[in-house]
């Protein structure tokens, strides 16, 4: 699976010639196309019908991108997989939470269970 900007950079095109692709072989690439947190990731099979819809007239070295154009599209992809990247530490302190209180219960059931298995144990003791 590839995000929408690998694809732009495999191809030689723009992110946006990447969405306009998408857009317009939507039927094509309906199985093809995955969207988590708002990333759209492209399987292989969907980059080559991509691969295919683009004239080879059109494909130039980073899409005709010059440095600057490039350092941002960079920076945008950083930041969203900054943005990713945070949350999902988000859940996984949710889930750590949620661990934790799971085991001070069940701390407190052993205990629990530990008195009655003790007072079970005395009173076997004592009709002995």
């Amino acid at each position: 699976m590839y995000r929408v900007i690998e694809v732009a950079r495999m191809l030689g095109v723009s992110k946006v010639t990447i969405y306009k692709k998408v857009n317009k072989n939507k039927k094509l690439l309906k199985n093809h196309i995955h969207t988590r947190s708002n990333i759209t990731y492209i399987d292989d099979v969907g980059v080559d019908i991509i691969k295919n819809t683009i004239e080879i007239s059109t494909i130039q070295p980073y899409g005709g991108l010059d440095s600057d154009e490039l350092k941002r599209d960079y920076i945008e992809d950083m930041n969203e997989m900054i943005d990713l990247l945070s949350y999902q530490i988000q859940i996984k302190k949710r889930q750590i939470q949620r661990k934790d209180e799971i085991i001070e219960s069940y701390k407190s059931i052993i205990k629990s269970n530990r008195g009655k298995l003790q007072y079970l144990e005395s009173k076997l003791s004592q009709s002995n």
